[in-house]
């Protein structure tokens, strides 16, 4: 195919790109061009738009204001900002930014999320988001990002492989009927008028099940109570099948975000490391993984009562409050609480978190083991990046902030 030969040929086509009307037999010219000389890395900042539709006449602007000018290199200017709209389109990530210590001003990533692919003719080669890389990721193959998974095991030892099982009835414990509704939920529930007697017997037997998330899992229950449970990776709650007495007393392992169903007769108990939080009817999420530094426990609506199990020390959390407890416990007041349940709406989001509490996150979601190597600059990073995206792009966007990356098998090794 001939090389461009016009100004007005560019502009042309690129109002045809960004306005989703450009033909497969154009849209391959048009990349052909594109693709003809990125070197550097673009950087978008964070002002760049303030809407989606801004942001593409903004860019179209710059494109004509380019076009418009002599040209002294290869479509240098041009495609520079050609590559700016492609990150942007093809990177999916919101307002990612690092900083460090010694530097304050956090440098932005990208500024928008357009879930959209970007238009590549099967032709290409190399895809706009590798090509602004100075340092790509090495790798040999890539890790899809995790899904609905989980274990139950049941009261006498048996095990239930959720993510396998058909939609219908599982078993019946206590009483209840377990029943799988839809994809990534489990429901506990008396799906007969003739109750178990066992099940209104405050001296009955005890019957617990529990439910676990692999790594790279996630998965839903409601529990005999109605109360609801989202799992994030890499956890596991034990409860009882009837919640007899004048407690529902449950056991976390790992992440949770749970909608308590009210019940004033019964207080609602998660027992986790080192800590147990009382509820009457609430949402809160609580952070307890075994290699986190803390145990946090964030509180959306309502009010709940967090105890240190080695103090007896209580505290009462008020909405937008989390307490974080490790030697000693402290109540923090949240700008926002989205960071804390961002995994439950499919994100990743940080706020000025180093690269191993990141990259934490991304060993639980993807199922890898992580291998540090050489000294990592002391980045914070902030931000959001959506979870349904596979290792090796949610690697690249994070190389955007000067970490680097090698991926072999199931191994990721983090480098400087």
């Amino acid at each position: 195919m001939k090389p461009l030969s016009s100004n007005e040929r560019y502009q042309e086509l690129a109002e045809k790109w960004l306005n989703n009307t450009i033909s497969p037999q154009e849209s391959e010219e048009f990349f052909q061009w594109y693709n003809s000389g990125q070197e550097n890395d673009v950087y978008i900042p964070k002002d760049y738009a303030d809407s989606d539709q801004d942001l593409k006449k903004r860019i179209f602007a710059e494109i004509n204001h380019n076009i418009s000018e002599p040209i002294l290199s290869p479509s240098y200017r041009i495609q520079s900002w050609f590559a700016a709209a492609a990150v942007i389109i093809a990177v999916f990530a919101a307002g990612l930014y690092f900083s460090s210590e010694t530097q304050q001003k956090k440098q932005f990533i990208a500024d928008k999320v357009i879930t959209e692919p970007i238009m590549v003719p099967p032709s290409t080669k190399v895809s706009p988001i590798s090509e602004i890389e100075t340092k790509p990721v090495v790798v040999v193959n890539d890790i899809e990002a995790g899904e609905n998974k989980a274990i139950l095991t049941l009261g006498d030892g048996s095990k239930i492989i959720l993510d396998d099982a058909k939609n219908g009835i599982l078993a019946n414990q206590g009483g209840n009927s377990v029943l799988k509704a839809a994809e990534g939920e489990v429901i506990y529930s008396f799906l007969s008028e003739i109750k178990d007697p066992l099940a209104e017997d405050e001296n009955a037997p005890v019957i617990y099940n529990t439910i676990e998330t692999p790594k790279g899992g996630k998965f839903q229950i409601k529990l005999p109570d109605g109360s609801k449970v989202w799992l994030n990776a890499a956890s596991s709650l034990r409860f009882p099948t009837v919640f007899n007495g004048s407690k529902r007393q449950v056991e976390l392992i790992g992440e949770a975000y749970f909608e308590v169903s009210p019940d004033k007769s019964k207080i609602f108990e998660v027992n986790t490391r080192n800590q147990v939080v009382q509820v009457l009817g609430t949402h809160f999420n609580i952070n307890a993984y075994l290699d986190e530094p803390t145990v946090n426990t964030t509180l959306l609506e309502g009010s709940v009562r967090v105890s240190d199990l080695r103090t007896n020390i209580s505290q009462l959390l008020k909405p937008g409050e989390q307490s974080q407890l490790s030697e000693q416990m402290e109540v923090i007041n949240l700008k926002n609480t989205n960071e804390a349940v961002a995994w439950k709406e499919g994100y990743f989001q940080f706020d000025e978190a180093d690269i191993k509490t990141v990259m934490r996150q991304i060993e639980r979601w993807y199922d890898v083991s992580v291998v540090y190597e050489g000294d990592l600059p002391n980045y914070r990073f902030g931000g959001e990046i959506e979870r349904n995206l596979s290792l090796l792009q949610v690697l690249k966007v994070l190389e955007k902030t000067k970490v680097h990356f090698r991926l072999e098998g199931r191994e990721v090794i983090v480098m400087p």
